[in-house]
């Protein structure tokens, strides 16, 4: 029998199981599912939904929990967790979190801040040695501990992903600092997710305690709160127990790091997660878990840059009220290979998770949620984005013009013109290079984005031969600053988005 008919078996003996209902849920599936006390939920078009999802090679590996009034009532694995060798996937099977190691990594900072060894609304600088955050787009005193978990520190966004063993190992923390921890918006003026900001609060709580991050993890978030199934990319020998990453394609992603490790490696199971869901809504505390007094829990929470549609950044998460007034709090994750989401309504003690590995899985497990919140609350509806929506660009007067400077970062210190000649027509010139034009050009708030193409003069954006060019540029001070990300790929690493920093000054005629 080979590999692949084996597989297509297995999934058509669980999905035959499922119809049928000839088997009791813990047997259909190898993983702890409804409790058995207190009111039942019914689970099963959820579970037929996403059955019917593995089966058509849509999704590869999914695991979901729920949690409602202080106990999981619902947690399941479905599919392969290694589809290769036909490993399924439970609801203790660790899963890459990608984003949503976010909120771990600002609940192990609060842990500093509760013992006083770190200051909320202090600048990350007095905790940053040799590597910090420096100008020119903005003061770097008021990059804050705080701004840097809620993404308006006023650093650009970053992704930079490498192979195991292939040909240039990832940055450390020092070195990411050093070569992108530039200001391109000054802080608090606008929102750009960062996983710099992340790089930084771990580099932060390594150098206040001298220990390894992944150390301070395993010792401050995970043992405590008994996240047994859970681990951080640092414990290499716990690795062969993840769910494999799949891309769009259903094909296996070799294992790769990141430049940002606090921003996305850890890996937890459903199981854990809804146990950390728990804690945050304050119904999973006891005398061994309570690592924070719930004062310091509500102070993740609390919002920090309020976006137009009225979601907010917190501390490592984002919260948002639904049209009844009733606030919840989510976060969500995705990489190649990768796609997770919790959301969680803290006045129900609701929460509901879904980790995927496949690339093209945000949709299923947002919607997953969506049908599972929307059984418990009707009014409910998916988060909003943080940032400002997207509008044609209007080219007023202030912008209208040719700009010059530098481009800044990872090495480079390029000399840079844009030329704005209405709102749908503008080039971007780098160095020597003939102008390339800028298109699709929007208005995000008081933003123009774009996108555009050129060779940065660095080695990192040379190694993953990076062309295309994500532009965002705000007025400020007279000036026009901001970033452009790289974006590429090369055989040998995964991928790369890289930030490059703007200060352009107007050319008066």
């Amino acid at each position: 029998m080979t590999a692949l008919t084996n597989r297509r078996d297995v999934l058509r003996s669980l999905l035959a199981a499922s119809v049928a209902g000839v088997l009791p849920p813990s047997r259909l599936y190898g993983s702890s599912t409804e409790a058995t006390r207190g009111p039942q939920h019914d689970f099963a078009p959820m579970r037929q939904r996403i059955l019917n999802e593995v089966a058509s090679g849509k999704a590869t590996g999914v695991a979901v929990a729920v949690v409602h009034q202080g106990r999981i009532v619902w947690e399941e694995g479905f599919g392969f967790a290694d589809r290769e060798h036909s490993i399924p996937a439970t609801a203790r099977t660790p899963f890459c979190l990608a984003s949503l190691t976010k909120p771990f990594t600002t609940t192990l900072l609060m842990t500093l801040v509760a013992e006083g060894k770190i200051a909320l609304d202090a600048p990350g600088n007095r905790y940053l040695a040799g590597s910090g955050i420096e100008g020119p787009n903005g003061n770097p005193q008021g990059a804050t501990v705080r701004l840097l978990g809620a993404h308006a520190s006023g650093l650009p966004g970053m992704f930079s992903a490498y192979f195991q063993g292939g040909p240039a190992p990832p940055p450390d923390a020092a070195t990411v600092l050093q070569e992108f921890g530039r200001l391109a918006y000054a802080p608090g003026s606008v929102y750009e997710y960062s996983n710099i900001g992340f790089s930084a609060l771990g580099a932060i709580a390594s150098n206040v305690t001298g220990t390894d991050f992944g150390a301070l993890m395993k010792q401050r978030v995970l043992q405590p709160l008994g996240l047994n199934d859970s681990f951080f990319s640092t414990e290499i020998a716990r690795l062969p127990a993840r769910a494999i990453g799949y891309d769009d394609a259903a094909r296996p992603i070799p294992y790769y790091t990141t430049s940002t490790p606090p921003s996305g490696e850890l890996y937890a199971s459903a199981h854990d997660l809804a146990l950390f869901a728990m804690w945050n809504m304050k119904s999973h505390i006891t005398h061994r878990t309570a690592i924070l007094e719930p004062k310091w829990i509500d102070e993740l929470h609390q919002p920090v840059y309020v976006g137009p549609s009225g979601v907010a950044t917190t501390f490592g998460w984002f919260t948002g009220k639904l049209k009844s007034g009733l606030p919840y709090v989510f976060k969500v994750g995705g990489q190649p290979g990768v796609a997770t989401r919790l959301y969680m309504v803290p006045s129900e003690d609701l929460a509901c998770l879904v980790l995927m590995n496949r690339s093209d899985g945000t949709e299923l497990a947002a919607g997953i949620c969506d049908q599972i919140l929307q059984s418990y609350i009707p009014a409910w509806t998916s988060p909003q984005d943080v940032g400002p929506p997207s509008k044609p660009f209007v080219a007023t007067g202030e912008w209208m013009g040719t700009w010059k400077g530098l481009l800044r970062n990872g090495g480079a210190e390029q000399p840079v013109s844009l030329h704005l000649h209405s709102g749908t027509a503008a080039t971007l010139a780098l160095g020597k290079a003939p102008p390339a034009e800028i298109l699709e050009m929007q208005s995000q708030g008081p933003a123009l984005t774009g996108m555009s193409t050129g060779l940065i003069a660095s080695n990192e954006a040379a190694a993953f031969g990076v062309r295309k060019l994500a532009v965002k540029l705000i007025p400020q001070e007279g000036k026009l600053a901001g970033r452009v990300l790289a974006q590429g790929i090369k055989p040998g690493l995964v991928a790369a988005i890289l930030p490059y920093v703007l200060t352009l000054d107007k050319v008066r005629d």
